[in-house]
């Protein structure tokens, strides 16, 4: 009977000690040299270490993690001043990192005194009214009457219209007509445009992301062409019209030549305030990490954010769409080799890339057919917008003879001197293959460190039958799981449900192949509903979209944490709440792994730490707490966004693919 119960007390011992193992201490028979500035305690600690331990308290000293552990453990390490906040019993994450996400408009962020069109050296055609060519003439004319720019400055004109809203989405989007695509594609040219301003150079988007087309006056093209014609004879892709010359419309790399050498660019002194107004928005999520393609004039504008203590975010950004264009000897590539990931621990290089390498929804760049229309401007990319193609097609056949393919030519260079590629966007299921071939090559003739951390960002169409050579290259991709919502039911009409099913976003059967998979938003999204979209994969319309690919929770979590710090080159430092690594932690008003998934959408941030310090409360919190840290913001995500008394204008030069 006695070894009986000594087996069982045996067994108990056992169990505690197997328990305890859910539980890491770090603190446990250590000193610290100094006492912790704040310790967080009494909560359930979603470490997302190797182990996805599970602790119970946090100690912060400086800007570092410095023990994690039971409440018994890390508690000692107080001192008289430490700040000690019981979170009874909320859920603690690592700081969230968003792998692409396009910040815009700050210029015109509600809260400021709204910049005028002249200050931002960019003005907006209103398409609402338009029914012919004329329309949008006499709207330019009339601009331009008002604010009397001086003969020769550039100017840049946003179309106030979308031509990449899909037929056949769940939430019932309204499509632009083709009426509309064949004014602007078709009838309005570079001699249209010279008739309302014949004395400045004029940029006119065309409905989609300026950096994969746009429509150009002669004094424009001619501007670029007597410099650059060498080129573009050989890059350059463009339209040609009716009387076989350069029509002004425009694509890759041609655009970005533009947009890059000669486009308006706001003043970073101006977009500073707006930034930081969009960045407290992501930190009430509880975001502390994103990385985003900027141009100078937004890095600028982050540096001085970082230079007067007000970047409550840290900033991995791609470079590439500054030089992608033009940089027209590619052996120039080589000032950048081995660039990536220098910087601060707040802004830093994170690539050097082609950023658009094919279109978004309606001219992803694709080898599947379409039985139905799926955009406005098929006819025009019948396969959409193929920039890794080595044919130029062009929109509507209208292409001009192109011999080279300058984003082949570039990711070789890339390879040959050391960049790296990421922060770029992949969004059909043809680029991914084109693609693929080219990191092959690279690596065939430079081996397999050649293209170490490159990246795809989006997932927006992925074939399947990709999967296993995009691990065997080590290729990454950042995905968006808003495309399950925005992409799926049009792709199930226009492709067929075995696309729908299969392509769109195919995160576990990605991650089952051996690819590294991270979390990305692209654009103005909620955190927490993008994340649920990963579990659930259920759209707007109630259907679910390729339920093989759903995550679990901790595979959702990862991406968005421990996963996404090695895309954003500091895995040693991010991504995980470890002993050692940098204080960045967000406190959720819920139990992320209990709740029921079609929950996980209502979680909100109550506390969100970056660098060691508290830059967002939650209002709720705050009142329990009497918690006002100095240079923190007070507030909810609903009151932030509500800043924003109408929709972000995204500037010329700032938007996705």
């Amino acid at each position: 009977m006695k070894t009986l119960v000594l087996k069982q007390i045996l067994a108990c011992a056992v169990m505690l000690v197997l328990w305890g193992g859910l539980f890491i201490s770090h603190a446990a028979g250590q000193s610290p040299a100094a006492p912790a500035d704040m310790i967080l305690h009494n909560g359930k600690v979603l470490t997302v270490d190797a182990n996805f331990s599970i602790a119970e308290a946090v100690a912060i000293t400086g800007n570092k993690i410095t023990a994690v552990g039971t409440n018994q453990s890390v508690l000692p390490q107080a001192g008289p001043n430490t700040q000690k906040i019981d979170l009874k019993g909320r859920t603690v994450i690592p700081g969230l990192i968003d792998t692409h996400l396009h910040i815009t408009g700050p210029g015109q962020y509600a809260g400021e005194t709204p910049v005028p069109p002249d200050k931002l050296r960019n003005y907006v055609v209103d398409w609402r009214a338009v029914t012919s060519k004329q329309d949008v003439l006499n709207q330019i004319d009339q601009l331009m009457k008002k604010f009397k720019p001086p003969a020769g400055e550039w100017i840049a004109f946003n179309n106030r219209l979308s031509f990449s809203t899909v037929s056949g989405r769940a939430d019932g989007s309204t499509v632009q007509p083709v009426s509309l695509v064949k004014i602007l594609y078709d009838e309005l040219t570079r001699w249209e445009l010279d008739k309302v301003l014949p004395n400045n150079p004029v940029i006119l988007t065309m409905g989609i992301p300026d950096e994969n087309a746009l429509l150009v006056n002669s004094m424009a093209f001619d501007t670029v062409w007597n410099i650059h014609a060498d080129f573009l004879k050989k890059y350059g892709r463009f339209w040609l019209g009716s009387n076989g010359q350069p029509d002004g419309h425009l694509e890759p790399p041609f655009t970005r030549l533009i947009l890059s050498t000669y486009a308006p660019q706001s003043e970073a002194q101006a977009m500073a305030p707006g930034l930081r107004k969009m960045l407290e928005e992501l930190s009430s999520q509880g975001h502390t990490t994103i990385s985003t393609k900027l141009r100078q004039n937004s890095i600028d504008a982050y540096t001085i954010l970082e230079q007067r203590s007000q970047l409550i975010m840290r900033m991995a950004y791609g470079n590439g769409f500054e030089h992608f264009g033009r940089i027209t000897n590619l052996a120039d590539l080589a000032q950048f080799g081995g660039k990536a990931g220098t910087g601060s621990d707040m802004l830093w290089l994170n690539s050097t890339a082609p950023s658009s390498v094919d279109g978004a929804t309606t001219r992803g760049c694709t080898n599947q057919k379409r039985s139905v229309a799926y955009g406005p401007i098929d006819a025009w990319f019948p396969v959409g917008q193929c920039h890794t193609d080595s044919e130029y097609m062009g929109g509507s056949g209208r292409a001009a003879n192109i011999p080279g393919n300058y984003f082949q030519d570039w990711m070789l260079g890339m390879g040959q001197y050391g960049l790296r590629l990421a922060n770029d966007h992949v969004s059909g299921d043809r680029s991914v293959g084109n693609m693929l071939g080219v990191i092959e090559r690279i690596q065939k003739e430079r081996g397999p460190d050649a293209t170490k951390s490159w990246a795809f960002d989006h997932c927006t169409m992925v074939d399947p039958k990709d999967f296993a050579k995009a691990a065997r290259l080590k290729v990454m991709f950042s995905c968006a799981p808003k495309y399950i919502e925005d992409n799926a039911p049009a792709a199930s009409v226009s492709y067929g449900p075995a696309v729908a099913n299969n392509f769109i976003v195919p995160v576990k059967s990605m991650i089952d192949a051996g690819i590294r998979v991270t979390y990305e938003a692209d654009r103005d999204t909620y955190v927490w509903e993008d994340l649920e979209l990963f579990l659930t994969r259920k759209s707007v319309d109630g259907k679910v979209y390729g339920p093989q690919e759903r995550l679990n929770k901790v595979e959702t979590l990862k991406t968005a944490t421990t996963w996404a710090s090695e895309y954003v080159l500091k895995p040693d430092k991010l991504g995980s709440i470890e002993v050692g690594k940098l204080a960045d932690i967000a406190v959720l008003d819920r139990d992320y792994l209990t709740i029921p998934n079609e929950q996980v959408s209502e979680i909100q941030a109550h506390l969100t730490i970056l660098d060691g310090k508290i830059v967002f409360v939650h209002r709720s919190f705050a009142n329990e707490y009497n918690l006002r840290p100095s240079g923190a913001v007070i507030s909810t995500y609903s009151e932030l966004k509500a800043r924003r008394p109408r929709p972000v204008e995204t500037m010329v030069g700032e938007g996705g693919g």
